[in-house]
């Protein structure tokens, strides 16, 4: 009796580890995260990424390089000036 419940556990424990490793083997490998001050200096990577996370925001929307991507995207347009006077619009406020 104790050596087949020996038997039942060890099997079990065999193909419960087995069942692990080959669940690691197939695991996607994910893509390096970029900083956002990587995504600042590589405008077209950028660009590629944010079209991506725009694409299909259930799988991209939150992942570190779609939000990289989207900060740096949001600094870049922080940093413009607002018009040239020419447009009529967006101007810089006159400050009394």
């Amino acid at each position: 009796m104790m050596k087949r419940h020996v038997a039942m556990v060890s099997v079990a424990a065999s193909t419960f580890l087995g069942l692990m490793l080959a669940g690691c083997e197939t695991r996607k490998m994910e893509e390096e995260v970029r900083s956002v001050d990587w995504y600042q200096a590589n405008n077209a990577e950028r660009a590629a990424k944010l079209t991506q996370c725009i694409s299909d925001p259930d799988k991209y929307d939150a992942t570190p390089n779609c939000i990289n991507a989207s900060r740096a995207e949001n600094n870049a347009k922080a940093g413009t000036k607002w018009g040239d006077g020419k447009e009529n619009i967006r101007t810089e406020p006159k400050v009394p």
